[in-house]
């Protein structure tokens, strides 16, 4: 040592042994075994904990007596630290520690391994270390001057507490985000960082100082359920953020397999109180990290590139570097893992968080983009109903003025009659004062008559009520309806052809005298407006629950707009309403009601013989009906 140099590493100048079997178990066996001391070799990978001798030559070549060893871990569970004197005979005792120890049996309290060496100014002497660390790790063993160890211990203190704070800032941020958006992936995510919070601060070692410090075997197993545990929920996380079930199914049954591998490897590490399966599995997947990182940069998605390169970096620092280059494969043993973790894992994180936030920021981009477009939609169906409703109302009101006119006609023409008998009574100038009156008697019942059916078709709420529906025998009805309408038609030019399929119906359930007034208005129609040598045919057709009755003839067809006024109360396809042809309009809109009454249907349309077809269907049963 020189007073030049503050800070001395061991493997540079010592000697080591790899004891894989634990052979030795004391100093004084390795001083009997001393020949199988060598320069320091790279460790082989090993299943189970192993101990580590070393030992070094020290010549205090200053004015300084007090040094300190570190070994780059926060806890060693097992440390025994020798002098031994210039002619190795002598012996002392530094320290003993092993995995029932706690945190006050130590020689410093301090979150990292420190212990205080005496070598007094131009004195020499052999130090001879027994250690074991955690996963088998190779140590970063150095001698440390005063100067130099405070100034090492403060900056760990407040390097860690840095990354600490970092980490733990970024789980708040996921925690929030988790409490706005509570979906899977944000819970993976929010759990991968706690854990990743809990290795830092155990790594660092306040965990052991302020947590259990009288618990050393506990804090043993506590850190080894933090490193098999968190490549777990890292698996998770990146499964659920690829969403690997739903784009690539070979991926994901590869991602599924290696997350039952880890979980099968949790009680193996506790009761090995090992995890070199579990470093070995890591080594191993890094191909799988590779393919999905090629796999990610080929995609199109927001923030995949991101999220890809966060892979990559998990890759280089926590698989490459710290468990093949300086763990579990040992080929750069130089370096410091605990660096390697945590400035992967702080990397690693801040890429992730970055890659949620350009994720769900595109999430809510386009979420606002579609309900830009649901509210412009809705704008337009808003308008659409708008513009219907302005039409229903313009062509309510045409309804409106068109019955009113109509009503008004209808009404005027047997008041106007009326009235000229009264005048001419009033005035002694008929002839004939019975005829007069009869004449008078018949208006007035023909007004009563019009009235009553305007009030049926306006408001036939309780008709089905008034109905006489009762079981009526098919065959007999029709041929009776038949005959009846033959009756209508002059015979010598009119012709009513009969249509039956009516096989699979025997009774059905009217009021026969409405359907027989329906049946009879309908052809009194078809004679009226068909001309005087119309051709009808009649129709009654069943099917599975309804029968259907139609007359067709071969009169002249409807335009669109008639056929849709066609069942209205006054409606006449001839806007003059000439009197000569007989009728106010009130005929078929009595027998659309009728038929509703029954629970039925009417409609019209052209038929194929040239003129007007009306058809309705009955059902077969009565329907329910409620009050």
């Amino acid at each position: 040592m020189s007073p030049h140099g503050g800070v001395y590493n061991v493997k540079e100048f010592g000697q080591y042994f790899h004891d894989y079997d634990r052979q030795i178990s004391t100093l004084e066996q390795l001083q009997t075994l001393s020949h199988v001391l060598a320069a320091y070799q790279p460790q082989k990978p090993h299943v189970k904990p192993y101990w580590k001798w070393a030992t070094v030559e020290l010549v205090n070549n200053t004015e300084q007596s007090n040094w300190y060893v570190s070994f780059g871990f926060a806890r060693i569970p097992i440390l025994e630290m020798y002098w031994l004197n210039a002619n190795g005979v002598n012996t002392e005792r530094i320290v003993n520690l092993n995995e029932q120890s706690n945190y006050y049996e130590r020689p410093i309290h301090h979150p990292q391994m420190y212990v205080p060496i005496t070598l007094l100014p131009n004195e020499r002497k052999t130090l001879v270390i027994k250690y074991q660390t955690f996963a088998n790790a190779p140590a970063k063993i150095q001698i440390h001057s005063s100067n130099h160890f405070n100034k090492a211990a403060q900056f760990s203190i407040f390097n860690n507490a840095v990354i600490a704070g970092l980490v733990l800032t970024i789980l708040f941020v996921v925690i929030v985000n988790l409490y706005f958006n509570p979906n899977l992936t944000n819970v993976f995510y929010a759990i991968w960082t706690a854990l990743f919070f809990l290795i830092v601060a155990d790594m660092a070692g306040f965990t052991y100082q302020y947590l259990w410090p009288q618990h050393g075997q506990f804090a043993n197993n506590f850190s080894i359920v933090l490193m098999v545990t968190v490549p777990i929920f890292h698996l998770l996380f990146v499964r659920r953020f690829l969403e690997l079930s739903r784009h690539h199914n070979k991926l994901d049954r590869l991602y599924v397999g290696c997350i039952c591998i880890y979980v099968l490897l949790v009680p193996l590490a506790l009761y090995l109180q090992s995890v070199f399966y579990n470093l070995f599995t890591s080594s191993l997947i890094i191909l799988l990290f590779l393919y999905t990182c090629y796999w990610c940069w080929r995609q199109r998605a927001p923030s995949i590139k991101i999220f890809a390169i966060s892979l990559l970096n998990h890759i280089l620092f926590v698989n490459v570097l710290t468990i093949l280059g300086a763990s579990f494969g040992n080929m750069l043993p130089n370096f410091d893992i605990a660096t390697y973790i945590k400035i992967g894992y702080s990397i690693e994180v801040c890429l992730f968080t970055i890659a949620m936030a350009v994720q769900n920021k595109s999430v809510q981009d386009q979420l606002v983009h579609h309900l830009q477009n649901q509210v412009n939609a809705l704008n337009q169906s808003v308008l659409q109903q708008q513009r219907f409703s302005k039409q229903q109302c313009e062509q309510v009101k045409k309804h409106e003025q068109r019955l009113f006119t109509d009503l008004s006609h209808e009404l005027r023409t047997p008041l106007t009659v009326m009235k000229i008998q009264v005048e001419s009574l009033q005035h002694n100038i008929v002839e004939n004062v019975h005829e007069s009156y009869r004449k008078l008697h018949d208006k007035i019942d023909e007004l009563n008559e019009f009235i009553n059916t305007l009030m049926l078709v306006s408001n036939s709420k309780d008709l089905h009520y008034s109905l006489d529906i009762r079981p009526t025998e098919i065959g007999s009805f029709i041929n009776e309806v038949h005959h009846l309408c033959l009756q209508k038609l002059n015979l010598k030019k009119q012709q009513l052809s009969l249509n039956c399929q009516t096989d699979d119906i025997d009774t059905i359930q009217i009021d026969k005298k409405a359907i027989t007034q329906v049946i009879e208005e309908i052809v009194i129609n078809a004679v009226k407006f068909g001309g005087d040598n119309v051709n009808m045919i009649l129709s009654f057709v069943a099917c599975s629950q309804y029968l259907t009755v139609r007359v067709e003839d071969s009169g002249n067809p409807l335009t669109y707009e008639a056929h849709k006024l066609l069942f209205e109360p006054l409606f006449r396809q001839e806007p003059s309403r000439n009197n000569l042809l007989g009728g106010k309009g009130m005929g078929l809109a009595v027998c659309k009601k009728l038929i509703e009454a029954h629970h039925g249907v009417i409609s019209s349309h052209n038929s194929l013989l040239g003129g007007l077809c009306v058809e309705f269907s009955l059902p077969k049963e009565p329907l329910t009906v409620i009050a």
